[in-house]
């Protein structure tokens, strides 16, 4: 991720209206309906913290990562009571300890997270995935698809590289990872007036 790209999140997490927004996802409720009997989950792309504050209290540890230094500590000030949340500074390009994540019972959640990435980080990161999951664990993506490209957007500046489903499955597919549902269209991530063309998809660890 560039820098510049990196000095525009943490402004973005510096205004009031992003971080007065805490309803969660409609992808964050999708996500639980699938739960069965993983005990932690890892959030890639946390943002303002919206998803993980709704979704630790089903899960006995919740790990929340973003690159933004502003949007995590904002995030610990905000949740400091939810102590089965963490919230940590993460770079996917940076070093990851993974060993010590294993002994969990663990799934992935990336709520448009992949579509913040160029196809070389979307690389990293997948490869990041494979070793942090242990087999039959899954990793749940949702992302804005190369069909939402000259749509109407709520958050004109934000940087998004419109993907393209098949490229992405294939891209997991070469790790191992194997898709058990995928869904594209509209209606999965409206916000305000603005109705995305978004991917939604659930891989597995073989």
């Amino acid at each position: 991720m560039s820098e510049n790209n990196k000095k525009y999140w943490q402004k973005f997490y510096r205004t009031k209206s992003i971080n007065s927004l805490d309803f969660p996802s409609q992808f964050s409720m999708f996500t639980l309906s699938k739960k069965r009997k993983e005990n932690v989950l890892f959030e890639f792309g946390c943002g303002n913290g919206r998803d993980a504050a709704f979704m630790y209290k089903f899960y006995k540890s919740t790990f929340a990562f973003d690159m933004s230094e502003t949007a995590i500590k904002l995030n610990k000030k905000k949740y400091k009571n939810l102590k089965s949340l963490k919230f940590k500074v993460c770079d996917i390009r940076d070093y990851f300890n993974v060993k010590k994540y294993h002994k969990f019972k663990k799934c992935i959640y990336a709520r448009f997270f992949l579509h913040s990435l160029n196809y070389k980080e979307i690389s990293k990161f997948i490869y990041l995935v494979t070793r942090l999951l242990n087999k039959n664990e899954k990793i749940f993506v949702e992302y804005r698809t190369h069909l939402d490209k000259n749509k109407k957007k709520f958050f004109k500046d934000h940087f998004r590289n419109f993907l393209n489903p098949k490229k992405i499955i294939k891209m997991f597919n070469k790790e191992k990872l194997i898709k058990i549902y995928s869904i594209n269209g509209y209606g999965l991530a409206v916000f305000n007036d603005e109705d995305p063309h978004v991917a939604r998809q659930i891989f597995i660890k073989k």
